[in-house]
């Protein structure tokens, strides 16, 4: 009988430290970071790109230019972006349009990658597009970035061959 007791408390005492250490390890781990991400802010402002040829040919009917593009942006995303982009200008002067580089902080903290994809018009000089943007250092570690934008061609001036303006909106996310 005195075997059994010894026996049931020791066992009793194996399960209390078990318990123990199981609610140790779950406090402890409420101490460290999230790894939540927080929830997408608006990103929206202006941006002025200048363009400047690198290399023109022809595909059958459609031209074909590849740009080298800095744009300067205002706004949530306050600094440079250089870009390639590859227009494919239509024979009933479409343009589709793909693009991607890199933005650079105003103040150098940080950059990130992105790429855009757009339709505009070589009559009326007007361009809309998709942008994605991630995989940052600095400042933009971990950040997400969606969204839109739209321009027009104004006159070009300095190296420009070709000059611009517009607008963009979209999300930005910062997660782990």
């Amino acid at each position: 009988m005195k075997t059994n007791c010894w026996f049931n408390r020791n066992r009793l005492l194996s399960h209390l430290q078990r318990s123990f250490c199981a609610l140790a390890i779950a406090g402890a781990s409420l101490t460290l970071p999230s790894a939540e991400a927080g929830r997408p802010g608006p990103a929206n402002g202006n941006f002025n790109p200048c363009f400047v040829v690198t290399n023109v040919q022809q595909a059958g009917p459609n031209r074909i230019i590849t740009f080298s593009v800095t744009a300067t942006l205002t706004g949530t995303l306050t600094g440079t972006a250089i870009f390639t982009e590859r227009d494919v200008i239509h024979p009933d002067g479409s343009i589709t349009f793909q693009g991607s580089g890199v933005f650079t902080d105003q103040t150098e903290c940080g950059s990130f990658l992105a790429t855009y994809t757009g339709i505009g018009s070589a009559v009326d000089g007007s361009e809309s597009a998709h942008f994605v943007g991630g995989q940052g250092s600095g400042c933009f570690a971990g950040v997400h970035a969606e969204g839109t934008f739209q321009g027009n061609l104004v006159p070009a001036s300095g190296e420009c061959d070709v000059a611009g303006e517009g607008t963009y909106s979209g999300q930005i996310l910062f997660a782990p």
